[in-house]
């Protein structure tokens, strides 16, 4: 019987409405005065019943408590947060004339063969952010490793290792003479899908094959052009704004779509520190146009 009180006024508007009936109650015997003996007995009783019903709410206020229901507006806000310890790191060099330069360029890193190798021998990116190697190429990929201090990975583990938000593809001059366009392709666009499907928040520029001066004999540029259309048609044909293709054969090509000979680092194919600055400057005026400049929060 306690226990069905104690439920019951638990509720305020029954506590206060047993409240009210008790002091009435109270008022009309006391109005009676002591003509009747049971009237007197009545009020003790109710009396009793009173106190013992705040008896009850005194241990049932002990054992539970008020709880005080506070409503707030909730603002939700968009913050872009780092995917990996690795991919904020800093470089011995920044370039650029674009604000966003030096944001682009902490978080930019390069995977390809000994020409995007060179962004880490002349201190444009660090260690950690370079994944790039001498005679890597799509057709023999597998073959290669890199070990960025988690062990001996493939390319695209060691990409998933650094966890970057901005990578730069700089791959294609091996294959120049021993693949073709379709295949070569074919294989890059693989590599990007399953560095996707792990990575979704990752923005990847795919850079155009660079040109190789004129007395360069080892490989021809028309046959670079060739690759470098079938190239640009895959990132159109994949349709993704996080995926864009960068046209650094134009930027660094003279009037007859060589190599410029200053760029050269003096064999006509590889180049030099100018080079680089040239191809960054551009690239970071780039990004701020494209998509990539909103999904990385600048």
């Amino acid at each position: 019987m306690k226990k069905q009180i104690s439920d019951l006024l638990k509720s305020p508007m029954i506590f206060l409405l047993v409240l009210l009936a008790a002091s009435l109650s109270l008022c009309f015997t006391s109005s009676l005065g002591h003509a009747e003996t049971s009237s007197s007995e009545s009020s003790l009783s109710l009396i009793k019943s009173v106190e013992c019903l705040s008896d009850i709410l005194a241990d049932e206020f002990v054992t539970c408590p008020v709880t005080t229901v506070t409503t707030t507006e909730t603002t939700t806000t968009t913050i872009v947060t780092t995917t990996s310890l690795h991919e904020i790191a800093e470089p011995s060099r920044i370039v650029g004339n674009s604000p966003n330069s030096e944001f682009y360029q902490e978080r930019l890193a390069v995977t390809g063969d000994s020409l995007a190798l060179g962004f880490n021998v002349y201190g444009y990116i660090p260690d950690i952010h370079n994944i790039a190697g001498s005679s890597v190429s799509m057709w023999n990929l597998d073959y290669f490793t890199f070990d960025l201090g988690g062990g001996e990975m493939g390319l695209t583990d060691a990409v998933d290792y650094v966890r970057p938000r901005l990578l730069y593809m700089g791959i294609g001059m091996n294959d120049v003479n021993l693949n073709s366009p379709e295949t070569y392709v074919q294989r890059y666009r693989e590599v990007i899908e399953e560095m996707l499907r792990r990575m979704p928040e990752m923005n990847i520029i795919v850079a155009a094959i660079t040109p190789v001066c004129s007395y360069c004999n080892v490989v021809r540029n028309d046959i670079i052009r060739e690759y470098n259309a079938a190239l640009e048609k895959m990132v159109k044909d994949m349709d993704l704004p996080q995926v864009v293709f960068f046209d650094t054969y134009s930027l660094i090509c003279d009037e007859n779509l060589d190599l410029r000979e200053e760029y050269s680092s003096g064999d006509g194919m590889h180049l030099y520190i100018p080079c680089y600055d040239v191809i960054l400057t551009a690239l970071y005026d780039f990004l701020d146009t494209t998509e990539i400049r909103q999904r990385m929060g600048r």
